[in-house]
């Protein structure tokens, strides 16, 4: 469940949703992450997306 799938580009991207589910948070928990700049995120033709090693990087500073 906690497993991500890179991209064939190398890099895992995210929705809010798929982030949301795997910090067993709210979608609006997420975009108030992104809004404080805690959590790095990209916008591809409109559509907000995480980078995994960016979630990953947020669950570290947070767990330390």
């Amino acid at each position: 469940m906690n497993n991500f799938t890179p991209n064939p580009v190398g890099e895992g991207l995210l929705r809010i949703r798929e982030v949301a589910n795997y910090l067993r948070s709210s979608e609006k928990t997420v975009r108030r992450l992104i809004i404080d700049g805690k959590l790095r995120s990209v916008k591809v033709r409109g559509l907000r997306l995480v980078r995994a090693s960016d979630l990953h990087a947020l669950i570290e500073t947070s767990s330390a």
